[in-house]
């Protein structure tokens, strides 16, 4: 009986409830609890400066992403031979099923931080989205990429490194180049968020090259 691309995507769709039961949930749910600690507990009782708050929403991104990067660890991928679903639908569903978690739990973040700002700051969410989005997928891409050559944890440890190193080489750049301004919506504001915007997309494509299928 021939695979259609409907029996393929009814297949994918029976894997949601196995693979959420697979993912390794762990480093996201540290994270998660980490992040609702440093939103509640840096500078508790007070009003929360916009300064404080952009470095709380940065850092909590980069770490969501890279906890977001264990979902993709599967020991068993190597093994499979044939099956009714290829390798990539497979590595999306491990990409989309943390990522969305990430997400979620960094919007969840972001509202709460909100609340905690002072009347009339400025705090641009789509900007901060970009971030966020660029971080997770570089997390998830290297992630992909690892898993290639060693299918266990240390593949998404190399992720974490790889997305970190990437992190700090941008906040390294000189006063000149600021991908990371300090206040939000001024200085070198645009300009560094054109160039996020810009970047969102590779990412992604580089998670798509990593994640096509080992035999062909």
């Amino acid at each position: 009986m021939p695979v259609t691309p409907h029996s393929r995507l009814r297949v994918a769709s029976l894997l949601v409830r196995p693979l959420v039961r697979a993912v390794d949930w762990t480093p996201l749910a540290l994270v998660a609890l980490l992040t609702a600690a440093l939103a509640g507990l840096v500078r508790f009782g007070q009003v929360l400066p916009g300064g404080d708050a952009l470095l709380l929403m940065r850092v909590s991104g980069t770490l969501l992403g890279g906890a977001a990067a264990f979902g993709l660890v599967d020991a068993m991928s190597a093994d499979l031979g044939a099956a009714a679903v290829p390798r990539w639908v497979r590595q999306a569903l491990r990409c989309l099923l943390p990522g969305a978690a990430a997400v979620a739990i960094w919007l969840a973040a972001f509202a709460y931080v909100l609340t905690r700002l002072p009347e009339g700051a400025l705090f641009p969410v789509g900007d901060l989205l970009v971030e966020m989005g660029v971080c997770l997928g570089i997390a998830l891409a290297a992630a992909a990429s690892a898993v290639r050559l060693a299918p266990g944890r240390q593949a998404a440890m190399a992720a974490v490194v790889v997305q970190m190193a990437l992190v700090l080489a941008t906040i390294l750049l000189p006063d000149q180049v600021r991908l990371w301004p300090p206040t939000c919506g001024f200085g070198h504001w645009d300009q560094a968020h054109g160039f996020w915007l810009a970047m969102l997309p590779v990412p992604y494509l580089w998670l798509v090259v990593a994640g096509r299928d080992l035999r062909r």
